[in-house]
């Protein structure tokens, strides 16, 4: 009500071409952590979860990395604002304790962070080739960012945004980290190489003929789905 009365009063003296815009104010988990070593006060802080999502074959969407920064709960974290750490660990520091509470938060981040990608996946497909940007546009590497937050004294995650580039870098950032201290490899370059190849395969066949003889029965229907989705021309020997 206080914010209603607050936008009706303000929109009561702005002209025709002015408008209010307002933001959800999401407040952030406040967990009981460990006493602090040092006298001085602690502040409150946030926790913001990058993820790095990935069109992987068959257009299923997978979560490639996960990477953590922490900063002032009063001011948004901020990409690069801080260096990247491990969910677990992450959690860990906020006083998440229960390794079963860690693993089912993490189970819930794979979730929700694939269904964002599918939601954009399936989007794209209803658009037409030039809407999305043209024949081959589509999204491969998607970047969604969630607040640990508390909902009803149980933790949840708010996604906040979308993006293509930050997240990767943040992430890529996080699996360089842990290869410098001897951690073995992930899965990120390979999911990431995984991507950029079928794209490039996909480039190399784009507009060429291919001939096809004995393409089969309706149960081979999807050879030529898969041809005029990688804008091949299919030509056929005559009778």
């Amino acid at each position: 009500a206080a914010v209603a009365q607050a936008v009706g009063a303000r929109l009561q003296g702005l002209t025709e071409e002015d408008s209010v815009l307002l933001e959800a104010m999401v407040p952030t988990a406040r967990l009981p952590v460990p006493p602090p070593r040092s006298p001085a006060p602690r502040l409150p802080m946030a926790l913001r979860i990058c993820t790095l999502v990935c069109r992987s074959w068959g257009d299923r969407p997978q979560l490639c990395q996960v990477a953590c920064a922490v900063g002032r709960a009063e001011s948004p974290v901020r990409h690069g604002a801080a260096l990247p750490q491990g969910l677990d660990s992450s959690l860990q520091q906020w006083g998440v304790v229960a390794p079963g509470q860690r693993q089912a938060l993490a189970r819930r981040l794979r979730e929700a962070t694939e269904a964002a990608m599918a939601a954009l996946l399936a989007t794209e497909a209803e658009l037409s080739p030039q809407q999305r940007g043209g024949t081959r546009a589509h999204t491969d590497i998607l970047g969604v960012d969630f607040l640990l937050a508390c909902v009803d004294d149980a933790l949840e995650l708010v996604a906040l945004a979308t993006n293509s580039q930050r997240c990767l870098e943040t992430c890529v950032l996080a699996e360089a980290m842990g290869r410098a201290v001897g951690e073995p490899r992930g899965d990120l370059p390979r999911l990431l190489a995984e991507a950029m190849l079928h794209r490039a395969q996909c480039h190399l066949v784009e507009g060429k003929d291919i001939l096809l003889i004995g393409a089969g029965g309706i149960s081979k229907s999807f050879v030529w789905e898969a041809a005029r989705d990688y804008g091949l021309r299919v030509r056929t020997p005559g009778c």
